[in-house]
Protein backbone atom coordinates (compact mmCIF):
# COMPACT_ATOMS: atom_id res chain seq x y z
CA UNK A 1 0.00 0.00 0.00
CA UNK A 2 2.66 2.58 1.03
CA UNK A 3 4.62 1.88 -2.56
CA UNK A 4 1.10 2.42 -4.43
CA UNK A 5 0.71 5.83 -2.22
CA UNK A 6 4.52 6.61 -3.28
CA UNK A 7 3.38 5.85 -6.95
CA UNK A 8 0.36 7.36 -7.07
CA UNK A 9 1.96 10.75 -5.62
CA UNK A 10 4.98 11.00 -8.47
CA UNK A 11 2.60 10.44 -10.85
CA UNK A 12 0.76 12.50 -10.08
CA UNK A 13 3.60 15.04 -9.55
CA UNK A 14 4.61 14.33 -12.91
CA UNK A 15 1.02 15.21 -14.52
CA UNK A 16 1.23 18.15 -12.70
CA UNK A 17 4.61 19.65 -13.43
CA UNK A 18 5.04 21.78 -16.28
CA UNK A 19 7.40 20.87 -19.43
CA UNK A 20 11.13 21.58 -19.09
CA UNK A 21 11.48 24.88 -20.50
CA UNK A 22 8.35 26.53 -19.37
CA UNK A 23 9.41 29.22 -17.02
CA UNK A 24 6.07 31.13 -17.03
CA UNK A 25 4.87 28.24 -15.16
CA UNK A 26 6.70 29.11 -12.22
CA UNK A 27 5.84 32.63 -11.89
CA UNK A 28 4.14 33.28 -8.71
CA UNK A 29 0.82 34.01 -8.40
CA UNK A 30 -0.59 37.13 -7.68
CA UNK A 31 -4.70 38.47 -6.88
CA UNK A 32 -6.43 38.81 -9.90
CA UNK A 33 -3.95 37.67 -12.00
CA UNK A 34 -5.02 36.59 -15.59
CA UNK A 35 -6.27 32.68 -15.89
CA UNK A 36 -7.29 32.57 -12.13
CA UNK A 37 -10.42 33.39 -12.66
CA UNK A 38 -10.54 30.65 -15.20
CA UNK A 39 -9.46 28.12 -12.62
CA UNK A 40 -12.41 28.73 -9.84
CA UNK A 41 -14.57 25.73 -10.70
CA UNK A 42 -17.94 25.35 -8.48
CA UNK A 43 -15.50 22.82 -6.40
CA UNK A 44 -13.11 25.70 -5.62
CA UNK A 45 -16.36 28.04 -5.24
CA UNK A 46 -17.65 25.73 -2.56
CA UNK A 47 -14.92 25.25 -0.63
CA UNK A 48 -14.09 29.24 -0.55
CA UNK A 49 -17.90 29.30 0.66
CA UNK A 50 -17.43 26.64 2.94
CA UNK A 51 -14.22 27.12 4.80
CA UNK A 52 -14.94 29.67 7.21
CA UNK A 53 -17.77 27.90 8.75
CA UNK A 54 -15.80 25.02 9.96
CA UNK A 55 -14.00 25.42 12.86
CA UNK A 56 -11.06 23.51 14.89
CA UNK A 57 -11.73 22.40 18.58
CA UNK A 58 -9.28 22.09 21.02
CA UNK A 59 -10.84 20.01 24.10
CA UNK A 60 -9.65 19.93 27.69
CA UNK A 61 -10.55 16.91 29.49
CA UNK A 62 -11.56 15.32 32.47
CA UNK A 63 -11.02 11.68 31.77
CA UNK A 64 -10.29 10.36 35.57
CA UNK A 65 -6.87 9.46 35.22
CA UNK A 66 -5.10 12.61 36.74
CA UNK A 67 -4.29 16.16 35.38
CA UNK A 68 -0.83 14.66 33.52
CA UNK A 69 -2.97 11.97 31.90
CA UNK A 70 -2.40 12.03 28.39
CA UNK A 71 -4.88 11.86 25.28
CA UNK A 72 -3.39 12.59 22.30
CA UNK A 73 -4.31 15.34 20.11
CA UNK A 74 -3.86 12.88 17.62
CA UNK A 75 -6.28 10.35 19.56
CA UNK A 76 -9.95 9.94 17.88
CA UNK A 77 -12.19 7.57 19.80
CA UNK A 78 -13.94 6.67 16.34
CA UNK A 79 -11.09 5.44 14.80
CA UNK A 80 -9.98 3.52 17.69
CA UNK A 81 -13.30 1.96 17.92
CA UNK A 82 -13.20 0.40 14.38
CA UNK A 83 -9.33 0.91 12.79
CA UNK A 84 -7.84 -0.29 16.17
CA UNK A 85 -5.70 1.86 18.62
CA UNK A 86 -3.82 4.77 16.42
CA UNK A 87 0.00 4.47 17.22
CA UNK A 88 2.45 6.58 18.76
CA UNK A 89 0.31 8.12 21.70
CA UNK A 90 2.58 9.95 24.10
CA UNK A 91 1.80 11.19 27.58
CA UNK A 92 0.75 14.59 27.48
CA UNK A 93 -2.15 16.64 29.11
CA UNK A 94 -5.24 15.62 29.07
CA UNK A 95 -5.92 17.69 26.04
CA UNK A 96 -7.71 16.12 22.37
CA UNK A 97 -8.61 18.14 18.85
CA UNK A 98 -11.62 17.76 16.60
CA UNK A 99 -13.71 19.66 13.72
CA UNK A 100 -17.31 21.16 13.79
CA UNK A 101 -18.87 23.31 11.92
CA UNK A 102 -21.27 26.11 12.02
CA UNK A 103 -24.87 25.71 11.35
CA UNK A 104 -26.32 28.81 12.77
CA UNK A 105 -24.22 32.08 12.99
CA UNK A 106 -27.00 34.00 14.48
CA UNK A 107 -26.67 31.84 17.51
CA UNK A 108 -23.48 30.98 17.52
CA UNK A 109 -24.20 26.94 16.95
CA UNK A 110 -21.49 24.63 16.10
CA UNK A 111 -22.67 20.72 15.45
CA UNK A 112 -19.51 18.14 16.24
CA UNK A 113 -19.26 14.73 17.40
CA UNK A 114 -20.11 13.81 20.87
CA UNK A 115 -16.91 12.04 21.40
CA UNK A 116 -14.79 14.77 20.68
CA UNK A 117 -16.13 16.59 23.60
CA UNK A 118 -17.01 13.70 25.83
CA UNK A 119 -15.72 14.67 29.16
CA UNK A 120 -14.98 18.21 28.22
CA UNK A 121 -14.19 20.31 31.20
CA UNK A 122 -13.43 23.17 29.06
CA UNK A 123 -13.95 23.72 24.98
CA UNK A 124 -12.36 26.21 22.81
CA UNK A 125 -13.52 27.10 19.07
CA UNK A 126 -11.09 28.33 16.66
CA UNK A 127 -12.59 30.11 13.36
CA UNK A 128 -10.57 30.70 10.22
CA UNK A 129 -9.87 34.17 11.12
CA UNK A 130 -7.81 32.93 14.10
CA UNK A 131 -10.47 34.27 17.08
CA UNK A 132 -10.88 31.22 19.57
CA UNK A 133 -14.22 31.48 21.62
CA UNK A 134 -15.22 29.90 24.63
CA UNK A 135 -17.95 26.99 23.72
CA UNK A 136 -20.53 25.51 26.35
CA UNK A 137 -22.32 21.74 25.28
CA UNK A 138 -25.82 22.71 24.49
CA UNK A 139 -26.68 18.92 23.75
CA UNK A 140 -25.64 16.00 22.65
CA UNK A 141 -26.80 11.97 21.89
CA UNK A 142 -23.96 9.28 22.64
CA UNK A 143 -25.41 7.33 20.06
CA UNK A 144 -26.09 9.45 17.24
CA UNK A 145 -22.40 10.26 18.10
CA UNK A 146 -23.53 14.16 18.07
CA UNK A 147 -23.30 17.37 19.89
CA UNK A 148 -24.43 20.88 19.46
CA UNK A 149 -22.35 23.53 21.04
CA UNK A 150 -23.08 27.10 21.17
CA UNK A 151 -20.40 29.74 21.46
CA UNK A 152 -20.70 33.84 22.11
CA UNK A 153 -20.00 36.11 18.95
CA UNK A 154 -19.84 39.81 18.79
CA UNK A 155 -21.36 39.59 15.25
CA UNK A 156 -23.02 36.71 13.18
CA UNK A 157 -20.94 33.92 12.29
CA UNK A 158 -20.76 32.39 8.66
CA UNK A 159 -22.92 29.45 9.07
CA UNK A 160 -23.39 25.81 6.49
CA UNK A 161 -26.97 24.80 5.95
CA UNK A 162 -27.62 20.65 6.78
CA UNK A 163 -28.15 19.04 3.99
CA UNK A 164 -30.26 15.91 3.09
CA UNK A 165 -29.00 12.64 3.05
CA UNK A 166 -31.64 11.14 1.01
CA UNK A 167 -31.01 12.21 -1.82
CA UNK A 168 -27.71 11.30 -2.43
CA UNK A 169 -26.33 9.74 -5.57
CA UNK A 170 -23.89 7.05 -5.71
CA UNK A 171 -20.84 8.62 -7.68
CA UNK A 172 -21.64 12.28 -6.30
CA UNK A 173 -18.39 14.71 -5.55
CA UNK A 174 -18.32 15.33 -1.95
CA UNK A 175 -15.65 17.89 -0.18
CA UNK A 176 -14.64 16.54 3.77
CA UNK A 177 -13.11 19.69 5.54
CA UNK A 178 -11.49 19.57 9.29
CA UNK A 179 -8.06 19.64 10.87
CA UNK A 180 -6.28 16.02 10.65
CA UNK A 181 -3.20 16.10 12.71
CA UNK A 182 -3.76 19.17 14.03
CA UNK A 183 -3.57 20.35 10.32
CA UNK A 184 -6.02 23.20 10.49
CA UNK A 185 -8.63 23.73 7.97
CA UNK A 186 -7.55 20.38 5.28
CA UNK A 187 -9.78 20.08 2.45
CA UNK A 188 -9.87 16.70 0.37
CA UNK A 189 -12.38 15.79 -1.98
CA UNK A 190 -13.96 12.37 -3.07
CA UNK A 191 -17.09 11.03 -4.32
CA UNK A 192 -20.51 9.30 -2.39
CA UNK A 193 -19.02 5.62 -2.67
CA UNK A 194 -22.01 3.90 -1.21
CA UNK A 195 -25.06 4.72 1.08
CA UNK A 196 -26.66 2.58 3.67
CA UNK A 197 -23.72 1.08 4.90
CA UNK A 198 -23.36 -0.92 8.15
CA UNK A 199 -20.35 -1.51 10.13
CA UNK A 200 -18.99 -3.25 13.19
CA UNK A 201 -16.91 -1.94 15.93
CA UNK A 202 -14.38 -4.44 17.76
CA UNK A 203 -16.47 -3.58 20.95
CA UNK A 204 -19.61 -5.13 19.45
CA UNK A 205 -21.63 -2.05 18.55
CA UNK A 206 -22.69 -1.65 15.06
CA UNK A 207 -23.83 1.80 13.24
CA UNK A 208 -25.96 1.49 10.07
CA UNK A 209 -26.92 4.04 7.55
CA UNK A 210 -23.37 5.67 7.04
CA UNK A 211 -22.26 7.04 3.64
CA UNK A 212 -19.36 5.80 2.54
CA UNK A 213 -16.77 7.85 0.62
CA UNK A 214 -13.17 7.73 -0.53
CA UNK A 215 -12.69 11.15 0.37
CA UNK A 216 -9.38 10.92 2.69
CA UNK A 217 -10.45 11.24 6.73
CA UNK A 218 -8.20 10.85 9.39
CA UNK A 219 -7.51 10.91 13.24
CA UNK A 220 -8.87 14.81 13.57
CA UNK A 221 -11.61 15.20 11.02
CA UNK A 222 -14.22 13.90 13.40
CA UNK A 223 -17.37 16.45 13.39
CA UNK A 224 -16.06 18.31 10.02
CA UNK A 225 -18.57 18.21 7.50
CA UNK A 226 -18.90 16.62 4.31
CA UNK A 227 -20.39 18.57 1.49
CA UNK A 228 -21.89 18.10 -1.45
CA UNK A 229 -21.44 21.03 -4.80
CA UNK A 230 -24.74 22.71 -3.16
Amino acid sequence: MKNLKLAAFFLLMAWAAPALGDTSAYEPLRPGAPGREGRRTPLVAVIEKALPAVVSLDVRLDDGRGPQYRRDPFHDEFFDRFFGEFPQRRRRPSTTSGSGVIIDGAKGLVVTNEHVVRGATAITVTLTDGRELPAEIVGADARFDLAVLRVKSAKPLPALTLGRSDDLMIGETVIAIGNPFLLSHTVTTGVVSATGRTINSADGETLSDLIQTDASINPGNSGGPLININ
